[in-house]
């Protein structure tokens, strides 16, 4: 990895998005001019795009209030772009978002000055709002108080990859993000969660805090993309389930039992997931079902060819 020459890195990975990342550059343009004493950089991965978005970002970065990197990467997924970007980041502090949100215009400033607070090893997450009021009310956070992950609480949506913030060190102790899991890739999602658990397992603390904000705009209005989204959420987690399931300190396998337990419940008409959304635990478990065994099976075709 790069030598450290940033206080912050901010890293973006998108893939076909030319016609929409104007109001994501300008955000980070504003939050750069209100940071002026920091050090920044912004890498963006274009993730094999197709239809001009590096040339976007290339003209826009020609006049940007902030140092920014274009970078190609042409294998496919978030979490090759995602590594991508943190093998090339040269700041000690690694933010990341994504190509449909808005970062608040103290968002640098705010940053720094948590991490100059910090006495521990820490990853940190923050505020997501609803970016667009058409949108369904879903990959938001909007919690008001600060929070502390424990043994008790699953990793995903504890924090969000897109507001998650750590230091340069823990991409060094933690390692990369697992290319298997993200958008793009065979297990379809998860890369964020289980990077937050293996932080967690490494001993960084991993909190949530109301102060650092982005908006969401992703655009989901139909009850049927929300279906199709939470469906690859719980298909990642179940490829995760699988693949802790046998780590003594992993807590995943406890999430498992407790979503089976749930769905069981359910079944005998206790409460749904989220009944405004048409979301089930029994499809949650099936969907975890479905990953899981996708998992083992991907195993065995691995040891079957090594």
């Amino acid at each position: 990895m790069t030598s450290e020459v940033a206080d912050i890195s901010l890293i973006i990975s998108s893939r076909n998005r030319a016609s929409g990342l104007d109001s994501c550059l300008q955000a980070i343009a504003v939050a750069a001019l209100q940071a002026s004493e920091l050090k920044l950089e912004f890498i963006f991965v274009d993730n094999g795009s197709t239809d001009g978005t590096s040339d976007v970002v290339s003209r826009w970065s020609a006049t940007a209030p902030i140092a920014t990197t274009l970078i190609f990467e042409s294998r496919p997924g978030l979490s090759h772009a995602r590594n991508t970007g943190i093998q090339n980041a040269r700041g000690r502090i690694l933010a990341f978002t994504d190509d449909d949100c808005e970062i608040s215009p103290d968002y640098f400033v705010t940053v720094a000055r948590l991490f100059a607070e910090d006495t521990a090893r820490v990853m940190r997450g923050g505020r997501i709002d609803l970016g667009d009021e058409r949108d369904l009310p879903i990959t938001i956070k909007t919690d008001t108080e600060h929070a502390v992950m424990n043994h008790y609480n699953h990793p995903g949506g504890f924090i969000h990859g897109c507001n998650m913030t750590f230091p340069k060190a823990l991409a060094d102790a933690v390692g990369l993000f697992d290319t298997r899991f993200g958008a793009g890739a065979t297990f379809r999602s998860g890369e964020d969660t289980d990077y937050i658990h293996r932080a967690f397992r490494a001993g960084f603390k991993v909190e949530y805090t109301p102060h650092l904000v982005v908006k969401h705009f992703h655009g989901r209005r139909s009850m049927d993309q929300v279906q199709r989204l939470f469906d690859g959420y719980s298909y990642g987690n179940g490829a995760l389930y699988a693949k802790y399931m046998f780590v003594r300190d992993s807590n995943l396998r406890g999430m498992l039992r407790w979503d089976i337990r749930q769905a069981f419940k359910e079944f005998f008409g206790g409460r749904n997931l989220d009944g405004a959304l048409g979301l089930t635990y029994r499809n949650t478990v099936r969907q975890n079902m479905a990953g899981l065994w996708a998992y083992w099976r991907s195993q065995g075709t691995r040891q079957a060819s090594s």
